[in-house]
């Protein structure tokens, strides 16, 4: 595991400058505990880049959603520049999540068929293999469980010994995609949501609040997303 401090400059201003200089010990701390071979690295105060945030020799990355309140206390590009550049799947998690119990053994796996969407499941291969159970989730205008395509997707989950199950959502235009996902999250019991990453422009998602914008500030779910 490689920490990377992604403290700007302003982070170490004031009253905060204790908890910035600290979060290393934490870390070192918090590794010792688990038992993980670590190392911990300073990204510097104006990195920008996924180089920079040395994200592009990781397998996976995991970090949290800017708090509203400080996120002008680390590297801006985090999380959405980096999952957009690094070539890497991440593990988003909402602000202030606390974690009861462990992630992905309930997974829902949203499908649409996108380049992107086939990079997630591929990426999470290992999560969903290891998994209690799978949902694929497919919000489509033509969806049927038995559908030939569909199928083809769920044999090839399970011929990697995915323990799959359809719950997918015929779109009648009455419910968007976010809304359907997280009622079949509800019904699963999903503890992790595994999507594709701006299928469409960045930009045409911020401006129209595209699927990804939304799974990447939902509050309740940890989402792992590749690009």
């Amino acid at each position: 595991m490689i920490g990377v401090d992604i403290s700007t400059a302003v982070a170490f201003e004031g009253e905060r400058r204790e908890r910035a200089q600290a979060i290393e010990a934490t870390f070192e701390k918090m590794v010792r505990i688990a038992g993980l071979e670590a190392e911990f690295r300073v990204a510097g105060t104006s990195a920008k880049t996924a180089q920079e945030l040395f994200s592009h020799c990781a397998d996976f990355i995991v970090t949290s959603q800017p708090h509203p309140d400080s996120a002008h206390l680390a590297a801006a590009a985090v999380p959405k520049d980096v999952l957009l550049t690094s070539g890497v799947p991440m593990l988003i998690l909402p602000t202030g999540w606390e974690a009861k119990d462990p992630i992905g053994r309930h997974i829902l796996l949203a499908w649409n068929f996108s380049r992107e969407s086939t990079r997630a499941l591929h990426d999470s291969m290992p999560l969903l293999i290891n998994a209690e159970s799978v949902a694929l989730f497919v919000f489509d205008r033509s969806f049927n469980p038995r559908r030939s395509d569909v199928l083809d997707v769920v044999a090839h989950l399970e011929r990697h010994g995915v323990k799959v199950t359809v719950d997918g959502w015929r779109d009648t235009g009455e419910v968007d995609a976010i809304s359907a996902m997280f009622a079949c999250v509800d019904r699963d019991e999903a503890d992790l949501i595994v999507a594709g990453a701006y299928g469409h422009s960045p930009l045409v998602e911020s401006l129209f609040g595209g699927a990804s914008e939304q799974l990447l500030h939902n509050i309740s779910m940890p989402v792992m997303m590749s690009h």
